[in-house]
């Protein structure tokens, strides 16, 4: 398992904190998470290189070239606004790219897996065991941030003993976005996991519950 990148990125007066690290050769994902504020996870970010171990190219240079890219891909997305509440600046609004050349590697990867990965960003969740957990979800294209209409969420809620209960499944609308509630039971401690899948895609954002 390749050591990981924590930093933080001010922003539009706020600091947003990005992690990325690597869950090794036996779970080959590259997961980032970008925290605000007190620790709320607002958004997340896999990037799967099965292909890597298979195809018997994975080793530590390979693997921290992509850990190192996708970080600072999404330090560069933190400051140039794609996280702000009112949603992204418009494609076009500067002419300077720093798109580096490990990040155009990278986006050719993908396009040879014939794959538009996709985000999930939690614009807003309140767990308070005992109480309905409102929530406001948005599932869109990483590379377009075009909303992925119609993509499926569910709401698994994990005990710190272990158990799992499914508390919604549901799709997402032509906007990618989703609101609700569901309801937390009294007591409950654990992880909260906000799961999207869109066109054989994956995105998940892991929200703890303490127990009040």
């Amino acid at each position: 398992m390749i050591t990981g990148y924590n930093t933080d990125v001010k922003h539009d007066g706020k600091v947003f904190h990005v992690q990325t690290e690597d869950k090794g050769i036996a779970n080959p994902i590259i997961e980032t998470l970008i925290y605000v504020g007190g620790g709320q996870i607002i958004a997340s970010k896999q990037y799967n290189y099965v292909n890597l171990v298979v195809g018997g190219k994975c080793d530590d240079r390979a693997v921290s070239e992509l850990l190192e890219s996708q970080h600072r891909r999404m330090m560069r997305w933190v400051s140039g606004g794609k996280y702000d509440p009112k949603g992204p600046p418009p494609f076009g609004h500067t002419i300077v790219s720093d798109r580096s050349f490990d990040e155009v590697v990278l986006e050719f990867i993908r396009s040879q897996e014939g794959s538009d990965p996709i985000e999930l960003v939690l614009e807003e969740v309140h767990p308070l065991p005992g109480q309905p957990a409102a929530f406001k979800i948005l599932v869109r294209k990483e590379t377009s941030n075009a909303p992925a209409s119609g993509a499926q969420i569910a709401i698994t809620l994990t005990s710190s003993a272990g158990k799992s209960a499914k508390l919604l499944a549901a799709a997402a609308g032509a906007d990618g976005r989703l609101a609700g509630k569901v309801n937390l039971p009294a007591g409950a401690s654990g992880v909260l996991l906000f799961e999207a899948r869109h066109g054989g895609q994956v995105a998940s954002i892991e929200v703890p519950v303490a127990s009040s």
